[in-house]
């Protein structure tokens, strides 16, 4: 199964036990569709970037879990029928991660380094 990794935002004017309420409702969302939760992290209260439906503040909450395409399809609808939600995305991860090998080196850097080493050998 895939991996994935969902961020959403919940109304910060909402009470401890509301928020944990929503959180509570998306991991039973995951779950009833088969899906398995990795991580779970919660953010807390931040300021937004930018006004969201009339608000200036958010409660962040992280997931990343293995699902099947069909889970996340319902976690999003379920995100968005959810009043107290005002922003989410979700996205797959790739299998394994990426890191950059160092550059090549060019064959004029090559004659050149070798013309160097002999010269300082001399």
């Amino acid at each position: 199964m895939p991996i994935y990794e969902s961020i959403f935002i919940i109304n910060a004017n909402l009470t401890d036990e509301e928020t944990a309420g929503v959180v509570k409702k998306m991991q039973d969302v995951v779950a009833k569709q088969g899906g398995e939760m990795i991580k779970f992290e919660d953010w807390g209260k931040k300021k937004l970037a930018y006004e969201i439906k009339k608000q200036k503040r958010g409660h962040y909450a992280f997931f990343q879990f293995k699902a099947a395409p069909a889970a996340v399809a319902e976690l999003e609808r379920t995100y968005k029928m959810t009043d107290s939600v005002i922003k989410f995305i979700t996205v797959k991860l790739e299998k394994e991660l990426r890191v950059k090998a160092p550059p090549k080196p060019k064959k004029k850097d090559l004659a050149k380094a070798a013309a160097e080493a002999g010269q300082a050998q001399a």
